[in-house]
């Protein structure tokens, strides 16, 4: 079973998969697909039986407490927690191109097909300091050490 995420439309990426597999996207995929050739692409699944489906508010809220805890939740688009979610009820693959949307998969434990030849390894963002490294905690604008701005990096967690 497969789940599908927004970026599997664009382009010709959809023919990557064979017809009469298992396929399911979400409601908010099929509104964020617009384009002449991504709608072309969503129809052609849909009549070989892609399928709509929407997860409950848990699967919602987990996804929403595991992209919390990675630090992906900033980036990530009602869509793409829709798609995770789903992939969370239905217990498939999630297809995505999306190295977020590959983060919070992996650390729900979500077997994830990248569209990309890379795959997005597991990681936590945090808040570093440009300057001297410290981790800063949230409730600061600048680093207590030595004053310094923080910027977001990932750190790549052990599976």
């Amino acid at each position: 079973m497969y789940i599908l995420d927004s970026s599997f439309f664009f382009g010709e990426t959809y023919k990557q998969l064979p017809l009469g597999r298992d396929l399911w996207t979400t409601e908010l995929v099929r509104d964020e697909v617009k384009d002449f050739s991504s709608r072309a692409a969503f129809g052609i699944l849909e009549d070989a039986g892609l399928k709509i489906g929407e997860a409950s508010p848990a699967d919602f809220a987990a996804v929403r407490d595991a992209a919390e805890k990675s630090g992906d939740l900033r980036v990530l688009s009602e869509t793409d927690i829709s798609v995770i979610a789903l992939g969370l009820s239905l217990g498939g693959s999630v297809v995505s191109g999306d190295f977020a949307v590959q983060n919070v998969c992996r650390h729900l434990k979500i077997p994830v097909i990248s569209l990309k030849s890379k795959t997005a390894k597991k990681k936590v963002w945090k808040r570093i300091c440009s300057g001297c490294g410290a981790e800063i905690p949230p409730e600061y604008e600048e680093c207590q050490i030595c004053g310094s701005k923080p910027v977001m990096r990932g750190t790549e967690k052990k599976r």
